[in-house]
Protein backbone atom coordinates (compact mmCIF):
# COMPACT_ATOMS: atom_id res chain seq x y z
CA UNK A 1 0.00 0.00 0.00
CA UNK A 2 1.42 3.39 -1.03
CA UNK A 3 2.35 5.84 1.71
CA UNK A 4 0.87 9.30 2.13
CA UNK A 5 4.05 10.88 0.79
CA UNK A 6 4.12 8.58 -2.25
CA UNK A 7 0.59 9.57 -3.29
CA UNK A 8 1.33 13.29 -2.96
CA UNK A 9 4.72 13.13 -4.71
CA UNK A 10 3.20 11.16 -7.59
CA UNK A 11 0.44 13.76 -7.81
CA UNK A 12 2.97 16.59 -7.95
CA UNK A 13 4.84 14.91 -10.81
CA UNK A 14 1.77 13.86 -12.80
CA UNK A 15 0.97 17.23 -14.50
CA UNK A 16 4.38 17.18 -16.19
CA UNK A 17 3.40 14.02 -18.11
CA UNK A 18 1.58 16.21 -20.63
CA UNK A 19 2.07 19.95 -20.15
CA UNK A 20 0.03 20.79 -23.27
CA UNK A 21 -3.11 19.18 -21.83
CA UNK A 22 -2.53 20.92 -18.49
CA UNK A 23 -2.37 24.24 -20.34
CA UNK A 24 -5.46 23.27 -22.35
CA UNK A 25 -7.28 22.77 -19.06
CA UNK A 26 -5.70 26.03 -17.92
CA UNK A 27 -7.50 27.89 -20.71
CA UNK A 28 -10.82 26.96 -19.10
CA UNK A 29 -9.57 27.99 -15.67
CA UNK A 30 -8.12 31.24 -17.03
CA UNK A 31 -11.48 32.03 -18.65
CA UNK A 32 -13.23 31.27 -15.37
CA UNK A 33 -10.75 33.42 -13.46
CA UNK A 34 -11.21 36.32 -15.89
CA UNK A 35 -15.00 36.05 -15.70
CA UNK A 36 -14.90 35.99 -11.89
CA UNK A 37 -12.67 39.07 -11.86
CA UNK A 38 -14.96 40.97 -14.22
CA UNK A 39 -18.08 39.96 -12.29
CA UNK A 40 -16.42 41.07 -9.05
CA UNK A 41 -15.44 44.45 -10.47
CA UNK A 42 -18.87 44.98 -12.05
CA UNK A 43 -20.64 43.95 -8.82
CA UNK A 44 -18.58 46.50 -6.93
CA UNK A 45 -19.63 49.18 -9.44
CA UNK A 46 -23.31 48.22 -8.99
CA UNK A 47 -22.96 48.28 -5.20
CA UNK A 48 -21.33 51.69 -5.39
CA UNK A 49 -24.15 52.99 -7.62
CA UNK A 50 -26.77 51.67 -5.17
CA UNK A 51 -24.98 53.41 -2.28
CA UNK A 52 -24.92 56.61 -4.33
CA UNK A 53 -28.68 56.32 -4.96
CA UNK A 54 -29.29 55.84 -1.23
CA UNK A 55 -27.17 58.87 -0.37
CA UNK A 56 -29.03 61.12 -2.80
CA UNK A 57 -32.56 59.94 -1.98
CA UNK A 58 -34.55 59.04 1.08
CA UNK A 59 -34.20 55.31 0.32
CA UNK A 60 -32.77 53.17 3.11
CA UNK A 61 -31.80 49.52 3.44
CA UNK A 62 -35.16 48.90 5.10
CA UNK A 63 -37.05 50.11 2.02
CA UNK A 64 -36.91 49.14 -1.61
CA UNK A 65 -35.05 51.06 -4.27
CA UNK A 66 -37.31 51.63 -7.31
CA UNK A 67 -36.35 49.33 -10.18
CA UNK A 68 -36.11 52.30 -12.52
CA UNK A 69 -33.22 53.69 -10.44
CA UNK A 70 -31.22 50.47 -10.40
CA UNK A 71 -28.36 50.03 -12.95
CA UNK A 72 -30.35 47.48 -14.93
CA UNK A 73 -27.84 47.05 -17.76
CA UNK A 74 -25.02 46.26 -15.36
CA UNK A 75 -27.16 43.87 -13.32
CA UNK A 76 -28.26 42.02 -16.47
CA UNK A 77 -24.63 41.82 -17.58
CA UNK A 78 -23.63 40.32 -14.23
CA UNK A 79 -26.45 37.75 -14.44
CA UNK A 80 -25.46 36.84 -18.00
CA UNK A 81 -21.80 36.44 -17.08
CA UNK A 82 -22.76 34.39 -14.03
CA UNK A 83 -24.66 32.01 -16.33
CA UNK A 84 -21.63 31.74 -18.61
CA UNK A 85 -19.44 31.12 -15.54
CA UNK A 86 -21.70 28.25 -14.48
CA UNK A 87 -21.37 26.62 -17.91
CA UNK A 88 -17.57 27.00 -17.84
CA UNK A 89 -17.56 25.59 -14.30
CA UNK A 90 -19.43 22.48 -15.47
CA UNK A 91 -16.79 21.88 -18.15
CA UNK A 92 -14.05 22.33 -15.52
CA UNK A 93 -15.75 19.84 -13.21
CA UNK A 94 -16.18 17.47 -16.14
CA UNK A 95 -12.45 17.51 -16.80
CA UNK A 96 -11.77 16.95 -13.11
CA UNK A 97 -14.09 13.95 -13.35
CA UNK A 98 -11.85 12.58 -16.11
CA UNK A 99 -8.70 13.34 -14.11
CA UNK A 100 -9.97 11.29 -11.18
CA UNK A 101 -11.05 8.47 -13.53
CA UNK A 102 -7.57 8.34 -15.07
CA UNK A 103 -6.03 8.29 -11.60
CA UNK A 104 -8.27 5.44 -10.41
CA UNK A 105 -7.37 3.49 -13.57
CA UNK A 106 -3.68 4.32 -12.93
CA UNK A 107 -3.23 5.85 -16.38
CA UNK A 108 -0.08 7.93 -16.76
CA UNK A 109 -1.36 10.17 -19.55
CA UNK A 110 -3.84 13.01 -19.05
CA UNK A 111 -7.41 13.02 -20.39
CA UNK A 112 -8.05 14.87 -23.63
CA UNK A 113 -10.81 17.22 -24.72
CA UNK A 114 -12.38 15.32 -27.61
CA UNK A 115 -15.60 14.35 -25.80
CA UNK A 116 -16.98 17.83 -25.06
CA UNK A 117 -20.54 16.63 -24.44
CA UNK A 118 -19.28 13.91 -22.09
CA UNK A 119 -17.26 16.48 -20.13
CA UNK A 120 -20.32 18.67 -19.77
CA UNK A 121 -22.60 15.83 -18.62
CA UNK A 122 -19.98 14.54 -16.18
CA UNK A 123 -19.59 18.08 -14.88
CA UNK A 124 -23.32 18.22 -14.15
CA UNK A 125 -23.11 15.00 -12.14
CA UNK A 126 -20.06 16.28 -10.27
CA UNK A 127 -21.85 19.55 -9.50
CA UNK A 128 -25.03 17.82 -8.27
CA UNK A 129 -23.05 15.65 -5.84
CA UNK A 130 -21.25 18.69 -4.42
CA UNK A 131 -24.56 20.50 -3.95
CA UNK A 132 -26.20 17.44 -2.36
CA UNK A 133 -23.43 16.98 0.22
CA UNK A 134 -23.31 20.66 1.17
CA UNK A 135 -27.01 21.54 1.12
CA UNK A 136 -27.72 20.62 4.76
CA UNK A 137 -24.89 22.64 6.36
CA UNK A 138 -25.71 25.50 3.97
CA UNK A 139 -29.38 25.49 5.00
CA UNK A 140 -28.39 25.44 8.69
CA UNK A 141 -25.99 28.36 8.15
CA UNK A 142 -28.37 30.55 6.11
CA UNK A 143 -31.41 29.57 8.20
CA UNK A 144 -29.55 30.32 11.41
CA UNK A 145 -28.48 33.76 10.20
CA UNK A 146 -32.00 34.62 8.99
CA UNK A 147 -33.95 33.25 11.96
CA UNK A 148 -31.61 33.89 14.87
CA UNK A 149 -30.09 37.14 13.68
CA UNK A 150 -27.58 38.64 16.10
CA UNK A 151 -28.56 36.33 18.96
CA UNK A 152 -25.84 34.91 21.20
CA UNK A 153 -26.74 31.47 19.80
CA UNK A 154 -25.60 32.48 16.30
CA UNK A 155 -21.89 31.61 16.87
CA UNK A 156 -22.95 28.12 17.94
CA UNK A 157 -25.04 27.69 14.78
CA UNK A 158 -22.12 28.91 12.65
CA UNK A 159 -19.74 26.51 14.41
CA UNK A 160 -22.13 23.59 13.85
CA UNK A 161 -22.48 24.45 10.17
CA UNK A 162 -18.69 24.68 9.77
CA UNK A 163 -18.23 21.26 11.38
CA UNK A 164 -20.89 19.83 9.07
CA UNK A 165 -19.16 21.39 6.04
CA UNK A 166 -15.88 19.74 7.11
CA UNK A 167 -17.52 16.33 7.65
CA UNK A 168 -19.36 16.65 4.33
CA UNK A 169 -16.10 17.55 2.56
CA UNK A 170 -14.26 14.42 3.67
CA UNK A 171 -17.18 12.14 2.78
CA UNK A 172 -17.78 14.03 -0.47
CA UNK A 173 -14.27 13.29 -1.77
CA UNK A 174 -14.75 9.54 -1.41
CA UNK A 175 -18.33 9.84 -2.72
CA UNK A 176 -17.17 11.57 -5.90
CA UNK A 177 -14.48 8.94 -6.40
CA UNK A 178 -17.01 6.15 -5.89
CA UNK A 179 -19.34 7.70 -8.45
CA UNK A 180 -16.55 8.19 -10.98
CA UNK A 181 -15.12 4.68 -10.49
CA UNK A 182 -18.51 3.10 -11.27
CA UNK A 183 -19.65 5.87 -13.66
CA UNK A 184 -22.94 5.94 -11.76
CA UNK A 185 -24.19 8.95 -9.79
CA UNK A 186 -26.14 6.65 -7.44
CA UNK A 187 -22.80 5.36 -6.13
CA UNK A 188 -22.08 8.86 -4.78
CA UNK A 189 -24.82 8.25 -2.23
CA UNK A 190 -24.05 4.64 -1.35
CA UNK A 191 -22.92 5.60 2.16
CA UNK A 192 -22.27 2.02 3.25
CA UNK A 193 -19.84 1.43 0.39
CA UNK A 194 -18.27 4.86 0.86
CA UNK A 195 -17.70 4.26 4.58
CA UNK A 196 -16.35 0.77 3.87
CA UNK A 197 -13.83 2.23 1.43
CA UNK A 198 -12.65 4.76 3.99
CA UNK A 199 -12.45 2.04 6.66
CA UNK A 200 -10.43 -0.18 4.31
CA UNK A 201 -7.86 2.57 3.97
CA UNK A 202 -8.18 3.58 7.62
CA UNK A 203 -9.81 6.78 8.84
CA UNK A 204 -6.50 8.06 10.20
CA UNK A 205 -4.65 7.54 6.93
CA UNK A 206 -7.57 8.87 4.87
CA UNK A 207 -7.89 12.10 6.86
CA UNK A 208 -4.09 12.37 7.08
CA UNK A 209 -3.52 12.17 3.34
CA UNK A 210 -6.28 14.69 2.59
CA UNK A 211 -4.94 17.13 5.20
CA UNK A 212 -1.36 16.65 4.00
CA UNK A 213 -2.45 17.23 0.40
CA UNK A 214 -4.30 20.39 1.42
CA UNK A 215 -1.21 21.57 3.33
CA UNK A 216 1.02 21.04 0.28
CA UNK A 217 -1.65 22.74 -1.85
CA UNK A 218 -1.71 25.79 0.45
CA UNK A 219 2.10 26.07 0.54
CA UNK A 220 2.37 26.00 -3.26
CA UNK A 221 -0.51 28.46 -3.63
CA UNK A 222 1.10 30.80 -1.11
CA UNK A 223 4.39 30.67 -3.02
CA UNK A 224 2.56 31.22 -6.32
CA UNK A 225 0.64 34.12 -4.76
CA UNK A 226 3.90 35.73 -3.68
CA UNK A 227 5.33 35.41 -7.20
CA UNK A 228 2.13 36.78 -8.75
CA UNK A 229 2.20 39.74 -6.38
CA UNK A 230 5.72 40.57 -7.59
CA UNK A 231 4.54 40.26 -11.20
CA UNK A 232 1.60 42.57 -10.47
CA UNK A 233 3.99 45.18 -9.00
CA UNK A 234 6.14 44.96 -12.14
CA UNK A 235 3.06 45.33 -14.34
CA UNK A 236 1.93 48.32 -12.27
CA UNK A 237 5.26 50.03 -12.86
CA UNK A 238 5.11 49.24 -16.58
CA UNK A 239 1.53 50.19 -17.44
CA UNK A 240 1.04 53.11 -15.06
CA UNK A 241 -1.02 51.43 -12.35
CA UNK A 242 -3.92 50.33 -14.54
CA UNK A 243 -5.52 48.26 -11.77
CA UNK A 244 -8.26 46.68 -13.90
CA UNK A 245 -5.85 45.57 -16.63
CA UNK A 246 -3.42 44.20 -14.05
CA UNK A 247 -6.22 42.28 -12.32
CA UNK A 248 -7.20 40.60 -15.59
CA UNK A 249 -3.62 39.76 -16.54
CA UNK A 250 -2.87 38.22 -13.14
CA UNK A 251 -6.19 36.33 -13.17
CA UNK A 252 -5.38 34.83 -16.58
CA UNK A 253 -1.82 33.90 -15.58
CA UNK A 254 -3.05 32.31 -12.36
CA UNK A 255 -5.76 30.31 -14.10
CA UNK A 256 -3.57 29.20 -17.00
CA UNK A 257 -0.53 28.07 -15.04
CA UNK A 258 -1.20 27.88 -11.30
CA UNK A 259 -4.81 26.73 -11.00
CA UNK A 260 -4.45 24.19 -13.80
CA UNK A 261 -1.40 22.55 -12.22
CA UNK A 262 -2.91 22.53 -8.73
CA UNK A 263 -6.24 21.10 -9.90
CA UNK A 264 -4.52 18.29 -11.83
CA UNK A 265 -2.33 17.56 -8.80
CA UNK A 266 -5.18 17.53 -6.28
CA UNK A 267 -7.52 15.37 -8.36
CA UNK A 268 -4.71 12.93 -9.12
CA UNK A 269 -4.14 12.44 -5.40
CA UNK A 270 -7.88 12.00 -4.76
CA UNK A 271 -8.06 9.25 -7.36
CA UNK A 272 -4.98 7.58 -5.88
CA UNK A 273 -6.59 7.61 -2.43
CA UNK A 274 -9.64 5.80 -3.80
CA UNK A 275 -7.48 3.28 -5.63
CA UNK A 276 -5.68 2.50 -2.38
CA UNK A 277 -8.97 2.12 -0.52
CA UNK A 278 -10.28 -0.66 -2.76
CA UNK A 279 -7.17 -2.84 -2.76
Amino acid sequence: MASITDCVVEGLKYPFNDVKKVLGFGVLLALMSALSTFIGLKSFDVFREILNIMENTNVTLASRIPLSQLPGADINLIIGLAAVSLIVTLFILGYQYDLIKFSIDKKQDLPGFSDILGMFLNGIQYFLVIVAYNIIPLIILIGGIMLIGDSSILPVVILISILLFIIAYFIEIMALNNMIAHDNIKKAFDLREIMDNISNLGWGKYIGIILFTILVYMIIMAAAGFILSIISVLFAATINNQAVVISFVIAIIEGLFVDSYMSVFFNRVCGSVYRESIK
